[in-house]
C-alpha cells in the first residue's frame, strides 16, 4: 500500500480540496458529499473540540441531512447518505477505521459502518493547518464554493449552522469517558454536586444526579484532568457549553453567543438572560477555573 501524500502546506491543502474525487450529478455539477463532510468536520468537530475525530454514528444524521438538502431526491434515506464520503474521503486527508483501528471493508455501507463502530479523523498535519483561523476560513470558503458553484451561499451557511452534532451521542461519549473517574470525583464535590449555572443537582444514594463534570479545555483536545479545568454543569448547560452557546469571561461570568436564538426566534429567550451572570465557583480559591482553560474555550469553542 502506498503512503498517502498528506498536505503539509496551505497550497498543498488547497490543491487537495480542489481535486477531490467526486462523481457527476445527472443535472450537472459534481456530488457535494465530500465537501459537505469536510465542512461539517471543520465547523462542528474541529471548532468545538479542537479535533476532527468522530464516530460515524455521530456524523451520519447531520451530514446526511446536509447532503440531502443539496442534492436531488434519491431512494437512499437522508440519514444514510454520509456513508460514502465517510468511507471514501481521500486517504491523504482522512483516515477511517473500525472501532479497533482496522481498515474498513470495501463497499461498507451505512449499517455495516454502524456495526463496526467506524470512526475517522483528518490527519494531524491537516488539522494543524486548519488550526490557523485564516487558513481555516480560506479552506472553508473554497469548500462552500465547491458546493454552490460560487460564493458562500446563504442557504448553505444556514444549513451548516443548523447541522449541530446531535447532543445525545456526543454527551454520551463524554459521560462514558469521565464517569466514576478521579476527575469527576474531584470536580463535582467542589461545586456541591450542583450545576455552576443553575444550581440543579444533588445526590441519590450518595451518587450525583443530573450534573456532570465538564472539561473547560476539551479533553479530546488535550485538556488535562485537573479540577481547575473542570466545571459542574447540568445536562442542558453542559450541552450549551460544549456547543459554544455559553462561554466564560475572564471574570468567570457567563457569556451567551450572539448567534444563538431560541426555538421561537425570540432572541436567546431564557438563555439570553444568563449573560453576565457569575458562575458558582468552589469556595477554595486554588480549585477555581484556570484562566488558561477559559481562554482556550473562548478561542476554540465559544461562538462569539
Amino acid at each position: 500500500m502506498t503512503t498517502p501524500d498528506i498536505p503539509r502546506t496551505e497550497a498543498e491543502l488547497r490543491d487537495a480540496l480542489r481535486t477531490l474525487n467526486r462523481s457527476g450529478l445527472r443535472g450537472g455539477g459534481r456530488a457535494p458529499h465530500k465537501p459537505l463532510l469536510l465542512l461539517w468536520l471543520i465547523d462542528h468537530r474541529l471548532a468545538v473540540s479542537g479535533t476532527t475525530e468522530t464516530r460515524y454514528e455521530e456524523a451520519a444524521e447531520p451530514v446526511g441531512q446536509l447532503i440531502a438538502q443539496h442534492t436531488e431526491r434519491v431512494s437512499t434515506p437522508d440519514g444514510q447518505r454520509a456513508a460514502l464520503p465517510f468511507r471514501l474521503l481521500e486517504a491523504e486527508l482522512w483516515q477511517a477505521t473500525d472501532a479497533f483501528s482496522a481498515p474498513l471493508p470495501e463497499k461498507a455501507g451505512h449499517r455495516l459502518l454502524l456495526e463496526l463502530g467506524a470512526r475517522g479523523r483528518l490527519h494531524p498535519a491537516v488539522e494543524e493547518l486548519l488550526g490557523d483561523r485564516g487558513v481555516r476560513d480560506r479552506m472553508r470558503t473554497l469548500l462552500l464554493a465547491e458546493v454552490v458553484g460560487s460564493g458562500t451561499g446563504s442557504t448553505l451557511e444556514q444549513s451548516l449552522r443548523d447541522a449541530l452534532p446531535p447532543a445525545e451521542p456526543r454527551y454520551r461519549q463524554v459521560t462514558q469517558r469521565i464517569r466514576d473517574s478521579r476527575f469527576a470525583r474531584a470536580v463535582l464535590p467542589s461545586y456541591g454536586n450542583a450545576c455552576a449555572v443553575c444550581g440543579f443537582g444533588g445526590l441519590l444514594d450518595g451518587v450525583p444526579v443530573g450534573v456532570e463534570a465538564a472539561h473547560v479545555h476539551a479533553h479530546a483536545a488535550g485538556g488535562p484532568d485537573v479540577v481547575q479545568n473542570g466545571i459542574a454543569l447540568c445536562g442542558l448547560h453542559h450541552a450549551l457549553f460544549d456547543h459554544g452557546v455559553l462561554g466564560l469571561s475572564e471574570e468567570l461570568t457567563l457569556m451567551v453567543s450572539p448567534l444563538f436564538v431560541d426555538g421561537g426566534g425570540n432572541g436567546g429567550g431564557p438563555v439570553a438572560g444568563l449573560h453576565g451572570v457569575p458562575v458558582r465557583q468552589p469556595s477554595e480559591t486554588a480549585l477555581r477555573i484556570g484562566a488558561e482553560y477559559v481562554g482556550w474555550h473562548t478561542e476554540h469553542v465559544f461562538r462569539g
